[in-house]
């Protein structure tokens, strides 16, 4: 019949279907997304941690006097005496005379035309030490110029090396040879002397250098020392001695080392600055999405703030510096942030060392901000009660729930849209039967016109 429509396949628009199956999918795509938030919290927590842990690493270098008390050498004639100290050595100003340096024993042979062809002789060397210790270098025929002596010393390993010098002698004496062989004890001082018996080689040995100790007079004490490092003169204290300078007196002052008690002032309030700014920024409402921080909400945050800032209110028994604010360290009342006058603390510590200590560190009488920070910050970490771990213990219960609804939920969503798909595949299957027998129909009532 003229006019007629018929069609030739379902006429289901394929993208209906897929919109239908992504509709069953909705509710993954939500639990997602609140996943995702719960991540991006977890993550600016972790931050959190790790400015925590910063601070109490910070702490750990004003719980003890070990911790926190520093001392310095400082010399006089540094050119003569220099030295360090640790916190053992004792408080003082001392006075030395160095008189002679420690040297080494150097034996030098006499010239020899060539390093690698002449022969020096065969048989053996002995080398003796002070102390009566004393060993043999064998020289091959065949190997015995004045290279393959010193290699064999050298391989032994026994206290003394030798190395060949070339002098070039001969262009100022024109009847003697350049090279020659130096041995030289490892060691210093007088019992490191060294004797050598060339036995059956050409060899002469003449002593270039004569090994000796140190001597120095400490408080008009004569001292020695096989080194010119002195490491046992008294506990805490290392002297390098650089030269000798009879009649010149070296005054060493170890005194407490006020810079490098700063220095760890100073690493303490960046740190605990940190963790407070981060805090603080929580809270802050942005401008533009008119949002504060992901972790605004979490009652947590206030937990820390309030229990670091209660440890900064104490006081300890000291005449003149009793707060951390009679040393330069405030509080701004408005950001919670610690304001340090550096001056102020250095003034404080030149005064008062033990006195301004005692506010950081743990004494018979006080338990300072090192200590009381430290153990809330311990605190806050504790597996079991702490704040931090309890938080972390909260983040994985959250995320296993998610991952578990997530997972029964795209098992829901998997199957309903295979039955969506199926439906949707007996109806077309249904309307392209319809269709087919409709051409049939018309074919039909074509041959009837």
């Amino acid at each position: 019949m003229p006019g007629m429509r018929i069609n030739t396949g379902s006429g289901i628009d394929p993208k209906m279907v897929d919109q239908l199956v992504e509709m069953e999918r909705e509710p993954v795509k939500q639990l997602e997304t609140r996943r995702k938030a719960v991540l991006d919290e977890q993550k600016v927590f972790g931050e959190l941690k790790t400015n925590i842990s910063a601070l109490g690493t910070a702490l750990n270098g004003l719980r003890t006097k070990a911790d926190f008390n520093k001392l310095k050498l400082t010399s006089s004639h540094p050119d003569i005496i220099e030295g360090t100290v640790d916190n053992n050595a004792p408080i003082g100003t001392y006075e030395l005379e160095v008189r002679n340096l420690a040297r080494t024993q150097k034996l030098l042979t006499q010239t020899f035309p060539d390093k690698d062809q002449t022969s020096v002789g065969f048989g053996y060397l002995t080398i003796e030490f002070e102390d009566g210790k004393s060993f043999d270098v064998d020289i091959d025929p065949d190997k015995s110029s004045l290279n393959d002596v010193a290699s064999q010393i050298n391989s032994m390993g026994q206290g003394a090396r030798a190395i060949v010098i070339n002098t070039k002698e001969g262009i100022e004496i024109s009847d003697e040879d350049n090279f020659r062989l130096l041995v030289l004890s490892e060691k210093s001082g007088k019992e490191a002397k060294i004797y050598i018996d060339p036995d059956t080689t050409y060899m002469e040995f003449n002593e270039q250098v004569t090994g000796r100790n140190l001597e120095m007079l400490f408080e008009d004490v004569k001292v020695y020392n096989e080194t010119n490092k002195v490491t046992e003169l008294f506990p805490g204290m290392v002297l390098d001695v650089k030269k000798a300078e009879p009649g010149t007196k070296v005054n060493i002052k170890i005194d407490y080392d006020v810079e490098k008690s700063l220095e760890i002032v100073k690493k303490f309030i960046e740190a605990y600055n940190k963790v407070n700014d981060f805090i603080d920024k929580q809270f802050q409402v942005n401008s533009d999405t008119n949002k504060a921080g992901v972790l605004s909400k979490d009652n947590s945050l206030r937990t820390l703030r309030r229990s670091l800032q209660s440890n900064l209110q104490y006081s300890v028994p000291n005449k003149k510096y009793q707060t951390l604010a009679d040393i330069g360290i405030t509080t701004d009342p408005k950001t919670g942030a610690l304001k340090y006058d550096e001056s102020k603390a250095k003034q404080a510590l030149s005064e008062d060392y033990i006195g301004v200590s005692k506010l950081f560190i743990q004494t018979d009488d006080s338990v300072g901000l090192g200590i009381r920070m430290s153990d809330a910050v311990r605190g806050m970490q504790n597996q079991q009660s702490g704040v931090v771990s309890s938080k972390d213990r909260e983040y994985k219960r959250i995320l296993e729930n998610f991952d578990r609804d997530l997972a029964t939920k795209e098992r829901l969503a998997t199957q309903r849209a295979e039955g969506i798909r199926r439906k949707f595949s007996v109806v077309e299957q249904l309307i392209s039967g319809m269709n087919a027998q409709g051409q049939v129909l018309q074919q039909k009532l074509g041959g009837m016109g």
